[in-house]
């Protein structure tokens, strides 16, 4: 069986570091992979094997999605795979697609929401999702959530045989408790052993709602003991203004993108997370195997990872509700701190081996018929 995979593989995004430990995954089964990418790429350590990089002349990040399905298509059109997966909408009506989001839905949680729909690059990201959803060439659709498979099947009612739920992972030898690179992380952020760190990680802060938590400290029980780790790529400048305006910048720490991210979730008490949509969020998985009790609102993953009270609690996009929930972990340490121990534990149910397993699994079903 050869299967070629289609991924962004890099450690910049959720999709590409979802194909790097696929791919790793897949490789230690011992599946015949060959990995198809545009663009920048971070293949394993040593690899020495096939690849194919499709060329793409534009970087521009609006021309991508309406070139890569069908510049992908054509490009390997004459490729003699048993199995094409896809992960993401980067190739039209591939054997298997993976849906790290539906755009359909995804679309809504953002601002006149009615008005970008509009957009070419909306217009034909949108139009792809329902070309390859709607199709019967695309044989088996890999959902990460059962709420992004109820989207699947309430948008474009796609049978229910056809979809395949398999969570995202997590590498608990990576993100894991380690407390003498806590005691070192903090002194270097100038972090007081006592003061309690909050954090909060995402590349699209509106969306996945920095603002709620920034507009949440004031109101926190022990404010000056508290201080807030903000770490992604996107425009601070707002949030830094809104910050001042609370008179509470000296209590956030912007990190922007980090290289490393591990370092801040080991030098973290609390995972405060209310975002808008989510298809499964890795940071959410990070942060639980990183033994972080977690606040997220009730959105696709969350609602499976999280147990009320066991490993962290819901929240709503609501600077009272996140304030109310942040202070019952503030006031009580044996609580945070055995949430902290039921967060670890949680995520010891989610590995990349697994996902590789169940994956491969499809696969078989698929050659067998």
């Amino acid at each position: 069986m050869i299967v070629g995979l289609l991924c962004p593989f890099n450690k910049n995004t959720g999709v590409g570091r979802y194909g790097i430990h696929l791919l790793q995954g897949l490789l230690r089964l011992n599946v015949d992979v060959i990995p198809i990418f545009f663009g920048d790429f971070e293949l394993p350590t040593g690899w020495d094997s096939n690849y194919i990089e499709i060329p793409l002349k534009t970087s521009s990040r609006y021309l991508r999605p309406i070139l890569y399905p069908h510049l992908s298509k054509r490009y390997l059109r004459s490729c003699n795979f048993d199995i094409l997966h896809s992960n993401g909408t980067y190739y039209l009506e591939p054997d298997i697609l993976t849906l790290h989001e539906v755009h359909k839905y995804m679309i809504r949680t953002r601002k006149i929401w009615h008005l970008k729909q509009l957009l070419p690059w909306e217009i034909a990201t949108l139009q792809y999702e329902k070309k390859n959803l709607k199709s019967g060439k695309v044989k088996k659709i890999i959902c990460l959530s059962q709420g992004e498979k109820r989207e699947v099947m309430e948008s474009y009612k796609v049978p229910e045989e056809k979809i395949v739920v398999i969570p995202n992972g997590v590498d608990l030898n990576v993100f894991r408790p380690d407390r003498i690179k806590r005691k070192e992380i903090r002194e270097n952020l100038r972090i007081g052993k006592n003061e309690l760190v909050l954090m909060f990680s995402g590349h699209d802060f509106e969306r996945k709602g920095l603002r709620y938590v920034i507009k949440a400290l004031p109101m926190l029980k022990d404010k000056n003991n508290v201080r807030l780790i903000v770490v992604g790529r996107g425009n601070s400048k707002p949030y830094r203004n809104l910050a001042q305006e609370l008179k509470v910048l000296d209590k956030v720490i912007f990190a922007g993108f980090v290289p490393d991210i591990t370092e801040y979730y080991v030098a973290s008490d609390i995972f405060v997370f209310p975002t808008a949509y989510e298809a499964f969020s890795l940071a959410t998985l990070e942060a639980v195997a990183s033994g972080l009790p977690i606040l997220a609102t009730k959105v696709n993953g969350t609602e499976e990872l999280i147990m009320e009270g066991y490993n962290g609690f819901f929240i709503r996009r609501d600077p009272k509700d996140i304030a109310e929930k942040l202070n019952i972990l503030i006031e009580d340490d044996n609580l945070r701190k055995q949430m902290s121990r039921n967060a670890r534990k949680t995520a010891e149910k989610y590995s990349w081996d697994e996902v590789a397993k169940r994956t491969l699994e499809v696969y078989e079903e698929l050659i067998k018929k």
